[in-house]
């Protein structure tokens, strides 16, 4: 069932609604009664909210907090704290976490005049390029239901998606805000790993590899994007400029397909559109990159799988065994997620002894400081989010786990192993007749500029016409 008529419809963005709301047009009561209606109405198609918050969030809206998101409904990703709430991560395994203060995250939000209306749902340990697990069952994308939101979250690219949340907030790690918002049609932005304070904000613990993870908002028009992001971030973003003399860097070896001719045309028409509106044109070499890819799942097991096994063990189910789980896995009773489960199996392939694992470390961190040396002040790097539009349930961890076809997500694990700031834009004008689903384009810089990069990402969707 499609259901874009929802976007066509033009809802207000979260500016506008801020922007109602402070004209005095309409009351943050009559907003957040809209939007609980709304999640009322497509959360039993989509799957997406974990957790609603739909009575805290209308007595908070009977005396929103002054600010630049006065009485904005928000939804939060499951694993960012609210306080007297618990952080699962999606497991039914690991003992909930019990949140005694909300993240550093909702903090400014909340100060800020936001309202959360509710948490939305994730795959376990937010390791999957899907939404689904034992946890919350499958959560589907608004735009098609027989396909997937994407992930790991999926559950706040289909609440902003439905139009049952203005906005929202996710993390990023290996493409985590960027591959669902391009799924389901949205606004997605993940900052480099140190620009959105991460206190209270789950995972922690995981060494190098917490470095690839980003903190950044979701939402349905770019300056959304930039509102939330100035709320939350350590350094708030200069005015607005123009773009001309910006450089426009295309990737050069880059191992990356497209199976969807929308994306490829999506891309040459992003790159016309920026040139005539001055941007000078360039090339970025990523030769190195494809050793960097190459040793993904040896830094994920080697860094984050012994401390998702002490997570997994506990009084209440016992110590973790992979023997017994493979067992449980085989018998289809299973006691974690499949895609968390495959993770443990690489880990007998890919985990690397202290010194191999330095050495790989060592490598991702020089590649950081080249790109960032090539990047400048003044590059932006153009490339599609991923080479497939949303695929049917079950597909798009396939392509995760599988070599022959992780070059349709180069572009999404290259961002975070490069730590860049990166935006994903919705082409609009070139989604699938027969499907409704809309191509992603990614703009991407190196950290500290992303005021350029929001500045671009700006004139690319007004050409888009994915917002008036």
């Amino acid at each position: 069932m499609n259901d874009l008529s929802i976007i066509e419809k033009r809802l207000p963005d979260a500016t506008d609604i801020v922007e109602s709301i402070r004209q005095g047009k309409q009351t943050s009561s009559d907003i957040v009664q809209a939007h609980i209606e709304r999640c009322n109405r497509h959360n039993p198609r989509i799957n997406a909210i974990a957790e609603q918050l739909f009575d805290d969030a209308l007595m908070l809206a009977e005396n929103p907090v002054e600010g630049p998101l006065c009485g904005l409904p928000i939804t939060l990703k499951e694993t960012i704290a609210v306080k007297g709430r618990d952080i699962t991560a999606g497991s039914q395994r690991m003992n909930p976490i019990k949140c005694e203060e909300d993240a550093e995250v909702v903090k400014r939000l909340r100060n800020a005049g936001a309202i959360v209306l509710a948490r939305s749902t994730v795959p376990e340990f937010v390791m999957a390029g899907e939404t689904n697990g034992l946890k919350w069952g499958t959560t589907n994308n608004p735009i098609d239901i027989t396909r997937t939101a994407g992930g790991s979250t999926g559950g706040e690219a289909a609440l902003i998606g439905s139009g049952a949340s203005p906005a929202g907030i996710g993390t990023d790690i290996l493409g985590s805000i960027r591959n669902p918002s391009s799924f389901c049609g949205i606004v997605g932005f993940r900052p480099a790993s140190n620009l959105v304070e991460k206190t209270g904000v789950w995972s922690s613990g995981v060494g190098f590899f917490e470095t690839w993870n980003g903190i950044g908002p979701m939402a349905r028009s770019v300056r959304d994007v930039r509102l939330i992001y100035n709320v939350i971030a350590n350094t708030k973003l200069p005015g607005k400029k123009g773009i001309k003399g910006l450089k426009l860097l295309s990737p050069s070896n880059l191992n990356f397909q497209s199976q969807d001719v929308q994306i490829n045309a999506a891309l040459n028409y992003s790159i016309s559109i920026l040139r005539l509106y001055g941007m000078g044109e360039g090339r970025i070499d990523f030769a190195e990159y494809p050793s960097l890819l190459k040793n993904v799942n040896a830094l994920v097991t080697s860094v984050a799988t012994p401390t998702w096994r002490k997570w997994l063990s506990n009084d209440r189910v016992g110590q973790f065994s992979l023997f017994n789980e493979s067992v449980k896995q085989a018998l289809r009773v299973p006691t974690i997620d499949p895609a968390l489960y495959a993770w443990f199996i690489m880990e007998l392939l890919y985990k690397k002894p202290e010194k191999q694992l330095r050495r790989i470390i060592d490598e991702y961190e020089q590649a950081r400081i080249h790109s960032y040396d090539e990047l400048g002040s003044d590059g932006i790097v153009i490339l599609p989010t991923s080479g497939l539009l949303a695929p049917k349930h079950g597909q798009m961890n396939m392509v995760k786990f599988r070599p022959k076809k992780k070059p349709l997500i180069t572009p999404l694990v290259l961002i975070n192993s490069l730590n860049l700031s990166a935006i994903t834009v919705p082409a609009f004008r070139f989604r699938d007749n027969r499907t409704g689903l809309v191509p992603g384009i990614t703009l991407a810089s190196a950290p500290g500029n992303e005021g350029a990069l929001l500045d671009v990402a700006e004139v690319l969707e007004k050409a888009f016409d994915a917002f008036p």
